[in-house]
């Protein structure tokens, strides 16, 4: 029999029972709050900062505070003072989505800002041409390496793979740029920066395994590097070693304080004190934790993670090769843990955690939860975090199997009326949206993917994804797919839905 909180968080609950607003709360809510990791590479590729010494960077910056303006790096984030900036001129439609809660997320991996490319004075390095790296150019670097490794040849090398890096980073291939920085790292194994920033892209792309052995021993060439120590811990809490996660944070907290850092200690912690009694199991592709009276449950929920982990590979045309670390926790534990409301029904901040209270065999609802939460992990590795909150949402319920149906006629009133976010204003978490709302967006959310699929197939969804990596925004991927803007999509999913459910 389902626990009387999985009742309320369970997927097919909301759409099922439309009477009961808590219900269909605490169905929907649950999902991106934990949408996972975005790093801030993954903002804005366009805007132009002008310094008052007259110089200009040409780079997307990804926020402001009272005294600093952070803009993208080389897969990581830069800070300067805003006392050196003259003015920051934003490109038109740099909109990409960010992190839940419209700024950072309290469960995302502490990750350092990697070190900013090194310049060389005079030297402009040609190597991006026409839109693609010179390949022919690298190599002529590595000859000149290998035939004098001078300081010059030294710097010219790592300039020139730093900056065919970015360019990767900046299109979407992150796997391109993790290959440049191997490649440099060959000739200058014991550089700093181009191990910080190797490191960072391994993280956020879930290599935990890979960063790990590319950081440990580093960490013993910088023991004082507070940022090494950052990203080894994030490595090992992604393997769901919390002992070595929290002991390199706390190496880290030694040489340099930073609030996210102790937050992310403070959470691993209460994880651990919770994780101590814990037994685990392993598949091909998960990492199954639990705790003694989930022991009946663990088995067939590991062998529905790997049936469904094949449905969303054929359906999503994805593979993700890191472990997929799943949590299942009594609902007070998961409450500790995870600090959440109790209308979340289930979390996905890079591991998937469910409370399994009171469940003894698999159910249709816990099924359902399953594939919905594995459904993020996809996406996110698939558009490196760059999904908006809105179609995250709806590619996940439409791959559980839910429709609008149940609340279309509702859905049809709200379009009509024009009581609802529009698709452009969904993009970052729904958590402040009034209460009345919620549900409804959520019907929104899928209502777009539904139109997609009825009207341009699949195969656009999966475009759409796969696009997401390379794009500034989400509205220049509408503009350049499907040849229209923000507001026309918005009117075409109003008119799918006026036609199905407008006259009920």
């Amino acid at each position: 029999m389902i626990g009387a909180e999985m009742a309320k968080g369970f997927l097919a609950r909301a759409f099922q029972r439309l009477t009961s607003r808590t219900a269909l709360l605490r169905r929907h809510f649950r999902v991106l709050l934990a949408l996972l990791i975005a790093p801030a590479s993954l903002l804005s590729l366009g805007d132009v900062i002008y310094l008052k010494n007259g110089r200009k960077i040409v780079s997307g910056v990804t926020r402001e505070d009272s005294k600093q303006v952070y803009y993208e790096r080389g897969g990581g984030e830069i800070a300067i003072p805003k006392s050196l900036v003259d003015r920051i001129e934003k490109s038109d439609d740099a909109t990409a989505p960010e992190t839940p809660d419209g700024q950072k997320s309290a469960r995302e991996l502490p990750l350092p800002a990697p070190p900013p490319a090194e310049s060389i004075p005079g030297a402009d390095l040609p190597v991006v041409k026409s839109g693609i790296v010179d390949e022919s150019y690298l190599r002529g670097l590595d000859n000149e390496f290998i035939r004098s490794s001078s300081p010059e040849n030294r710097l010219r090398l790592k300039r020139g793979y730093q900056e065919a890096a970015i360019f990767h980073t900046r299109s979407g291939n992150a796997e391109a740029a993790i290959q440049d920085y191997r490649h440099a790292l060959k000739f200058l194994p014991d550089d700093l920066p181009l191990t910080l920033a190797l490191g960072y892209l391994l993280v956020t792309q879930n290599h935990y395994l890979e960063a790990i052995d590319l950081l440990l021993p580093a960490s013993d060439h910088f023991p004082r590097s507070p940022d090494l120590h950052m990203l080894l811990g994030s490595a090992f809490y992604g393997q769901e070693n919390l002992d070595q996660a929290i002991s390199e944070w706390n190496k880290a907290l030694g040489l340099q304080d930073n609030s996210r850092l102790r937050e992310a200690v403070a959470k691993a912690e209460r994880e651990r004190s919770i994780a101590g009694s814990f037994q685990e199991l392993r598949s091909q592709h998960f990492l199954l934790r639990y705790e003694g009276e989930a022991e009946k449950l663990s088995g067939v929920v590991l062998n529905t993670l790997e049936a469904v982990f094949v449905e969303l590979e054929r359906d999503l045309d994805f593979y993700p090769s890191e472990t997929i670390v799943v949590l299942l926790y009594p609902n007070e534990a998961f409450r500790d843990v995870t600090r959440s409301p109790d209308w979340v029904g289930a979390l996905n901040d890079g591991k998937i955690r469910v409370p399994v209270s009171g469940l003894a065999k698999m159910t249709p609802e816990l099924a359902r939860v399953l594939k919905h939460e594995l459904a993020h992990s996809f996406v996110r590795q698939i558009t490196q975090g760059r999904c908006p909150v809105w179609f995250n949402e709806g590619l996940a319920q439409l791959e559980e199997g839910a429709t609008t149906a149940v609340l279309g006629t509702q859905l049809a009133r709200a379009f009509a009326g024009g009581r609802l976010p529009q698709y452009s204003a969904l993009e970052t978490s729904f958590i402040d949206l009034p209460q009345d709302q919620v549900g409804l967006a959520y019907a929104k959310s899928l209502a777009a993917l539904e139109y997609l699929r009825d009207t341009q197939g699949l195969g656009e969804i999966d475009r759409l994804l796969k696009g997401m990596p390379a794009s500034p925004s989400f509205a220049r991927l509408l503009q350049n797919g499907l040849r229209v803007s923000y507001s026309d999509f918005e009117q075409e999913v109003g008119a799918y839905v006026e036609k199905r459910y407008g006259g009920t």
